[in-house]
């Protein structure tokens, strides 16, 4: 693994977990920049799920493949399938609803940038 790709892996890791970590504090001040109000407790419960502890796996599941040569394959191709998913999800809703806020706007970038370079670094990995 070259030190580019363990250096993408630990920030991309660690983006994903600064997320999960700021969502578990405070779930409503996370939602405030995506506009996305949290009016009950099951509200809350889903949000503290999806994006503090599945942010949190993620982002220990790259920082260990940061670490750990094994996982750095499979560790992009997480990386890629995510991010990807988010980037289509994305655009779609900018088809059928409409141009969201500059935050949105700002992951769609970011998401779609480390799509990128997480499917370039893992054609890059040799089969094993």
């Amino acid at each position: 693994m070259t030190r580019l790709t363990q250096l993408f892996l630990l920030l991309s890791g660690i983006g994903f977990m600064l997320i999960g970590v700021n969502t578990f504090r405070d779930p409503v001040a996370a939602m405030a920049g995506v506009e996305l109000g949290v009016p009950s407790i099951s509200a809350l419960n889903e949000i503290r799920a999806s994006y503090g502890g599945l942010q949190i796996g993620i982002g220990l599941l790259l920082v260990s493949a940061a670490f750990m040569t094994w996982l750095t394959r499979p560790a992009l191709l997480v990386l890629s399938l995510v991010t990807g998913g988010l980037v289509v999800g994305r655009l779609i809703s900018v088809m059928l609803d409409g141009i969201p806020n500059a935050t949105i706007q700002a992951l769609l970038g970011l998401e779609f940038f480390t799509t990128v370079i997480a499917m370039f670094l893992f054609a890059q990995q040799p089969q094993k």
